[in-house]
């Protein structure tokens, strides 16, 4: 089974964000990002504040969270410079009150078998039921170590360039870990295991029965 990241995010849990900072000029000012990038997008309100740029990074600051991630991300980009600017971000608003870090991917699949979470499903007739169970999406959680795996396994319809349905099996994949305020060089530190954790669930993936 072929693996592609579709995404990848670091999420910041807060209180205290003011989303009305986000601009582009506060982030190129601050030297989270360049000054020359483009803005596909950008949406400013005292709750919610986003900035798309045409390169596929975005930020998102609601007054209890910071989010910044990657769509389609190359491995510079979602590897180095994703963590980087999080980090930088953080480090910027010590007035802020920061917790818990979620390291997020969304890896998609166009080459699994038929009906493969059917595989990780107990046979019996619950199966045969209602005409037979047509698709499924699995939640997992695994709670015994830090950081804790949080993982959603789904079959998703999308429209492909011909106007056709394609099926993409979809990984939502969360590695969260929760600190205290205090504790910001352990949080920086890891944000930056962002690689490391993506090893992590390949490795994981890898022993999923879905090829085949």
């Amino acid at each position: 089974m072929d693996l592609e990241l579709c995404s990848a995010s670091v999420v910041v849990l807060s209180e205290g964000n003011n989303p009305k900072l986000l601009s582009h000029d506060f982030l190129a000012r601050n030297g989270i990002v360049p000054e020359d990038w483009k803005i596909r997008d950008i949406v400013v309100t005292l709750p919610f504040s986003q900035i798309l740029y045409e390169n596929g990074m975005r930020f998102v600051v609601e007054i209890n969270k910071l989010q910044v991630g990657a769509d389609n991300p190359e491995p510079p980009v979602w590897e180095k410079d994703l963590p980087a600017m999080a980090s930088k971000y953080v480090e910027l608003l010590p007035h802020v009150t920061y917790g818990g870090v979620g390291v997020n991917f969304v890896y998609c699949s166009e080459n699994f078998p038929k009906a493969p979470l059917r595989r990780l499903l107990l046979d019996g007739p619950w199966l045969q039921r209602e005409g037979g169970l047509s698709e499924a999406a699995l939640e997992l959680r695994y709670r015994e170590q830090n950081p804790r795996l949080n993982l959603k396994i789904e079959e998703k319809s999308v429209s492909g360039r011909d106007g056709d349905s394609l099926f993409r099996l979809v990984f939502n994949v969360n590695f969260h870990r929760d600190f205290e305020p205090g504790q910001e060089r352990e949080r920086v530190e890891y944000i930056h295991t962002i690689g490391r954790l993506r090893d992590r669930f390949l490795d994981y993936a890898g022993s999923l029965p879905f090829d085949g």
